[in-house]
């Protein structure tokens, strides 16, 4: 399973950020399609929304991906 991940993972990068942006807001909506709150929902999709917005209009940074990595990796290591 941690190898398909990983191969998962590795393809999934080389993917344009928009493209990854609208991945990422498929599978929160398949996250949240269980909950009762229209109020998460919508916050959700507003979030997303200014995100690509964002990156759309070239007003965000991005974090280099093994930067953020190292940076996940030492924020939750035990």
């Amino acid at each position: 399973m941690q190898r398909n991940i990983e191969r998962l993972t590795t393809e999934l990068i080389r993917l344009p950020k928009r493209e990854r942006l609208e991945l990422a807001r498929f599978l929160l909506f398949l996250d949240n399609r269980s909950l009762d709150s229209d109020d998460i929902d919508s916050s959700w999709e507003k979030e997303i929304t200014d995100r690509v917005r964002a990156v759309d209009e070239g007003t965000t940074t991005g974090i280099d991906y093994d930067a953020a990595m190292r940076k996940i990796e030492q924020r939750f290591a035990l």
